[in-house]
């Protein structure tokens, strides 16, 4: 171990801290440019005017981090600086960097919690900070617990004429009509290719508000045919960060406007913007790009270094992954609005979340936040209920049911939450037995059971509850294969290693759905995921960041895979050369076998790249259709390198390996895949360097 850094992870045994510190975004938040140069520029400002009448600065840092801040905040003149961070191996970090650029006489660090913070003579703080310098803030804004922290510094810490940096948020709200959103929400009645319906979907399920945790989301990314904007952006709540009185926890506004075109209200995106200075000369908007207030000066600047890529419009704001924007479901109304009909907003806030609702004026009483009644949204993730109302996926499990299973077929359904298993029951099997293990999961599908009257369907709640007589009477094994422990699309393999050990009860003659899953590999240019953990260097914003680079790497390496789950559908990428088939894996007759694939990725241009995606397609039959074929990867085949972004599948998240070190640059990089049954796992290494 570099012992540039004491083992901070020895205290607890190593692993968790290891990954906190390994995943945490003090490194993106670097990497923020526009963030930086906008506290930079606010630190500038506000202590010269404190300066040029006649005051000293006296800042205090919360939550330093890396320390960036609070050195700022020196070289822009501050006569005292005291930063505290909580998390020590952290703090420990910002002591170094602090030191290796010459401020450790001018920064007092104080490796505690703000509220734990003291202040007089020979205390952590000599006396009350009149400039607060922080970022206390998450997507939500208030996810944090920013109220209760600057709350407690201005009781606290802060003098009662105190600058703060920023000075204000700005809360905007924009309802929409956005069936796209729904997909990822609210479950659709499942049909099939003939129009006939097979579930409808329980009241109970279908007026759920689903989960109170936050939706974040690159809304940019959002392609803008699959949402209807019904309103202009509504700022709904300030923040004024100074002001004591004001930071309350429980608020309620109400906002009348114009419907600005006819829809049905189905969904808020939700955004901030930040005033960092007190005279309001500085904005930080985290803003869409149809409603950044940038947009256009900074698309006009890409066109004019004719740049040659075609860039996504919602990629030429600043890029950040720290913040970015929330959606935020409404309460389902069955009549439209129409253009120009007065609509009432409802905004809601605790001390760490946003809610709203949609009525007339009339409406009075108050809603409160939203959480899940119905259970799908506990026992599954958004991105799995997208899968589930996906209507080409569920057209082509269909249909192949309709081809391979009669009224005498005995399905066994190895995966969690398959309305599609149920679906088979509907469509006249004999039997369905299902494995579903979660108690919630197994209740969600016995709502879907019953208020459908699927007849003989038996669950299963472990593998182990497979009876030697009913497993005899087995014609077919099918999964999707889903799991909601599964993080990567991989991992789905799981219904292999239920399959091999349910293998001696089942009669050697059963068909197995899917046959087999095939690994696909793309070398990519990413425009903005790499820097999520690239390396800061020796240059941010004219500070050396390195140590903290260090810290991170060391932990990466102990703790991170090198291959990570991404939504890569929001963060767009080029193709630098087509798919290349890494390994394939068969369910019906080799699973228990250790696997060991070697071979070369072709690069067009290797100094372009940056990343390498990998997903998985589950084959149903061993025809490899397309038809037959349910793809976690492009929506469209990649065959070979192209300046147009790679349209992705937003209903997985797909597997990403980022490139840690430069590449060889070699137009060949060699690629070894091992596959270990034992594991269930599959290792990927990627020889660039």
């Amino acid at each position: 171990m570099d012992d540039t850094f004491q083992d901070s992870a020895s205290d607890d045994g190593g692993f968790d801290l290891r990954q906190e510190i390994a995943r945490s975004a003090f490194a993106d938040m670097c990497h923020d440019w526009e963030r930086n140069q906008k506290y930079d520029r606010a630190l500038q400002l506000t202590i010269t005017r404190m300066h040029a009448a006649g005051q000293q600065a006296h800042v205090l840092d919360i939550g330093t981090g890396s320390g960036l801040l609070s050195m700022m905040a020196v070289r822009a003149g501050a006569d005292s600086v005291v930063a505290c961070e909580a998390f020590r191996p952290m703090a420990d970090c910002a002591e170094r960097v602090i030191a290796a650029n010459g401020m450790q006489d001018r920064i007092r660090l104080i490796k505690k919690r703000s509220t734990k913070l003291t202040v007089g003579p020979g205390q952590d703080m000599e006396r009350r900070a009149n400039v607060l310098v922080t970022e206390l803030f998450d997507t939500e804004l208030i996810g944090e617990g920013a109220l209760g922290t600057y709350r407690h510094a201005l009781q606290h810490l802060l003098t009662d004429d105190v600058l703060t940096i920023p000075h204000q948020a700005i809360v905007y709200a924009q309802v929409v009509e956005c069936p796209l959103a729904m997909s990822w929400q609210q479950l659709k009645t499942l049909s099939n290719a003939d129009g006939d319906i097979l579930l409808r979907v329980p009241p109970e399920v279908a007026s759920c508000r689903g989960s109170s945790a936050v939706f974040d989301i690159q809304l940019s990314q959002l392609p803008m045919g699959s949402f209807n904007v019904l309103t202009d952006p509504i700022p709904v709540f300030e923040f004024n960060w100074s002001k004591h009185q004001e930071l309350t926890n429980n608020r309620r506004m109400e906002i009348v406007c114009k419907a600005q075109t006819s829809g049905f209200p189905q969904a808020v995106f939700m955004w901030w913007d930040l005033r960092m200075d007190l005279e309001g000369d500085v904005l930080l908007s985290c803003a869409p790009y149809w409603a950044h207030p940038e947009h256009a000066a900074l698309k006009k600047k890409h066109e004019v270094q004719g740049a040659r890529q075609r860039r996504p419009e919602g990629n030429f704001i600043p890029w950040r992954d720290h913040w970015m924007q929330a959606v935020y479901f409404l309460p389902a109304l069955k009549v439209p609005f129409q253009r120009g009909e007065p609509l009432t907003l409802h905004a809601y806030h605790d001390e760490y979340s946003f809610w709203f609702s949609v009525g007339d004026s009339s409406t009075t009483s108050p809603l409160e936040a939203p959480h899940c009644v119905c259970g799908w949204h506990i026992a599954q993730s958004r991105s799995r209920i997208g899968q589930l109302n996906d209507s080409l996926r569920n057209k082509r499990y269909l249909n192949f049911f309709e081809r391979v299973f009669s009224s005498d077929s005995v399905v066994l359904v190895l995966s969690e939450g398959s309305l599609l298993g149920l679906a088979a029951a509907r469509m006249g099997v004999k039997q369905v037995l299902l494995y579903e293990p979660n108690s919630i999961s197994r209740r969600c599908m016995e709502a879907f059971m019953e208020h459908n009257s699927v007849p003989n369907v038996h669950f299963l709640p472990s593998a182990d509850a497979l009876e030697p007589a009913q497993a005899a009477t087995i014609t077919h094994v099918f999964a999707e294969p889903h799991f909601p422990s599964a993080i990567l699309p991989w991992d789905n393999l799981h219904f292999g290693d239920l399959l091999k050990n349910l293998r001696p009860l089942l009669p050697a003659t059963i068909t197995v759905i899917p046959t087999t899953g095939t690994l696909y590999a793309m070398p990519v240019e990413f425009l903005d995921l790499q820097k999520i953990n690239a390396p800061l260097g020796s240059s941010c914003e004219g500070f050396d960041l390195t140590l903290m680079d260090q810290l991170i790497a060391q932990h990466s390496t102990y703790a991170d895979s090198p291959v990570e789950a991404q939504p890569l559908w929001e963060y767009p990428s080029f193709p630098l050369g087509g798919a290349v088939r890494l390994m394939e894996i068969d369910f019906a007759a080799d699973f228990e076998q250790s696997k060991i694939e070697r071979g070369e990725l072709y690069i067009a241009e290797p100094e372009r790249l940056n990343g390498i995606a990998i997903w998985i397609d589950w084959h149903l039959d061993g025809s490899y259709s397309s038809k037959t074929t349910i793809s976690s990867g492009p929506l469209v085949p990649v065959e070979e390198s192209s300046d147009e972004p790679t349209r992705w599948n937003a209903n997985w998240r797909q597997g990403v390996h980022l490139l840690r070190k430069h590449p060889n640059r070699k137009e060949t990089i060699p690629w070894t895949v091992k596959f270990c049954p034992v594991l269930n796992n599959v290792y990927f290494r990627f020889d660039y360097e």
